[in-house]
């Protein structure tokens, strides 16, 4: 092998005396190991040589010299060469010597695909890539370059170093060939590049961050069968600090609050199943709102859905605690059908209540002391009863409500028991 004299040095290449036949001739290039490029020639013993990269367009520039009494070879790095993004250029390497004119090597490429769109996302915590297939075509097919070998993608993250506060540390994850792949749940938040190796070295073709979040969740305790219940509640999420700089502590991240999805689940018991009630978005401020109707007793939960929002940015799914939200019967109508009688007329009380069930009802009245008394049950039917006349021979002015018993839902949840308005009866 050659004694190399200088490696990467600019240098304009020299002008050589056309007159006599080149002696260099046959410059050939081949892998020597792994990132390292051999350039060989044939010549007469006992020549110096510099050996040079021309680029199409570009100055040549000098990346090694031999001695007279070297091989007829220079091993380079294969950044020697200058790797490129652009598919269409090109390079030869010319051998030079005092005396001739030089030879050069058959045409190459250096093409290293570059920083690449991807379609990122998120599924149960495990960050998932996909590269569009490389469009670029080989402007130098079978070159002496080409490999075989495919380019080989590493997930490189960097995370909280475990026992510390702030201390990073970065893991290579097993290497694919494929164009895509995916990262497993991480513990907490990270930074994940995507590194490209081929034989011309290492490209970074995209990078994301991971967030964690937390969710609160605000319900009432119980509503109004039938009738509107709102739900608020703010989502909070947490970044790396700057990993680049090797400080991953946690901190809030406040800008990008809004614009996230928010998913509404509920269960008809504690042991039943969750299933999807709706969706809502997070404002600026992180906060959210559901509204729904009341269908009876169920828990509730809400869900900051795992997401790629955009800005080289992923979103950990985050669930609320969960909320219990009871039911009470929706008052319809509640009267007498004339609240306004003489003594010894008989009135007439009537109800109707959703759910339109067939539970029972009680007619009572405030008595003299101010307490609650009972006068009658009836059965409602499709959710209406009527107490029928009946006496009530009371001077004055009276207050009366119905009791309503508990019940069951069209949806087959739980509506608790619970009271009408009051209302009055005069009887003069």
């Amino acid at each position: 092998m050659a004694a190399l004299a200088v490696v990467g040095g600019l240098a304009a290449m020299p002008t050589v005396a056309q007159a006599a036949p080149a002696a260099v001739s046959e410059v050939k290039l081949a892998w020597a190991e792994p990132g390292k490029v051999r350039i060989s020639w044939t010549e007469a013993a006992g020549i110096a040589n510099d050996v040079y990269l021309e680029v199409s367009g570009q100055q040549a520039q000098r990346i090694g010299t031999t001695t007279a009494t070297g091989a007829n070879e220079l091993v380079v790095p294969a950044a020697a060469l200058r790797p490129t993004h652009d598919a269409a250029s090109t390079a030869r390497i010319f051998v030079a010597d005092p005396s001739t004119a030089g030879a050069r090597s058959a045409s190459f490429d250096r093409y290293s695909r570059g920083g690449t769109a991807v379609a990122w996302g998120i599924v149960r915590g495990a960050a998932q890539w996909t590269f569009a297939a490389d469009t670029a075509a080989d402007t130098t097919p079978n070159d002496p370059l080409d490999t075989d070998t495919p380019a080989r993608i590493t997930p490189e993250l960097t995370r909280l170093k475990a026992g510390t506060a702030a201390q990073c540390e970065t893991v290579s994850l097993p290497a694919t060939t494929n164009e895509y792949g995916q990262v497993p749940a991480q513990a907490g938040a990270y930074a994940l590049d995507l590194i490209r190796t081929t034989e011309w070295g290492q490209t970074k073709l995209s990078s994301v961050r991971t967030r964690t979040a937390t969710v609160a969740f605000s319900t009432p305790a119980s509503g109004i069968y039938g009738a509107k219940v709102t739900m608020t509640g703010s989502v909070a999420l947490r970044k790396l600090s700057n990993p680049a700089a090797g400080d991953c502590g946690s901190v809030a991240d406040t800008v990008n609050l809004g614009g996230h999805q928010m998913s509404l689940h509920g269960r008809n018991s504690a042991t039943a199943a969750w299933y999807g009630i709706g969706v809502s978005k997070t404002d600026a401020q992180g906060k959210y709102t559901f509204v729904i109707s009341n269908p009876g007793a169920r828990e509730y939960r809400a869900i900051l859905n795992e997401s790629n929002v955009g800005a080289g940015t992923l979103n950990y799914q985050s669930i609320s605690a969960t909320k219990a939200i009871r039911a009470t019967p929706q008052v319809l109508a509640a009267g007498f059908s004339d609240s306004d009688i003489t003594l010894g007329q008989q009135p007439n009380a009537t109800v109707t209540v959703a759910p339109y069930g067939s539970h029972q009802v009680a007619l009572q009245f405030k008595n003299s002391s101010g307490q609650w008394q009972g006068l009658m049950y009836r059965t409602l039917v499709n959710g209406s009863a009527q107490s029928g006349p009946f006496a009530f021979n009371r001077v004055g002015t009276h207050q009366f409500r119905w009791w309503v018993a508990a019940s069951t839902s069209s949806q087959g949840l739980p509506v608790d028991a619970g009271y009408t308005y009051p209302f009055s009866l005069t009887v003069r």
